[in-house]
């Protein structure tokens, strides 16, 4: 009995293994080629001499203003009415639940 207990727990092992053993190979794959296929650039910075203004820089004070003029608007605007809470279900979910795993146990109502 215990040969046999012993030949199980090494086959196990030996699995166990193999399975951790692949799982490593995979990680270092992926690794290597993570590192070989990436692309770089060369530093963008380095080859400018003087900052450009951004595309659309002269919009800037219009869409502020209009930003400002919606916030504006939108303060000045009278609070929506506080409805209350509707009352609570005569049935809670629980309850709702269990009934209705009761209903379609019994298949469908005639």
């Amino acid at each position: 009995m215990t040969a046999n207990l012993g030949t199980a727990l090494q086959i196990t092992l030996v699995g166990m293994g193999l399975v951790f053993g692949a799982i490593l190979l995979l990680w270092i794959l992926m690794a290597c080629l993570v590192r070989l296929t990436v692309v770089r650039r060369a530093p963008a910075a380095a080859n400018r001499t003087s900052p450009e203004p951004a595309e659309g820089s002269e919009q800037l004070p219009a869409r502020a203003a209009a930003a400002a003029v919606a916030a504006a608007l939108a303060a000045q605007e009278p609070p929506r009415p506080n409805f209350p809470l509707p009352p609570t279900a005569l049935v809670s979910a629980w309850q709702a639940v269990r009934r209705s795993a009761q209903l379609n146990r019994r298949g469908p109502v005639r």
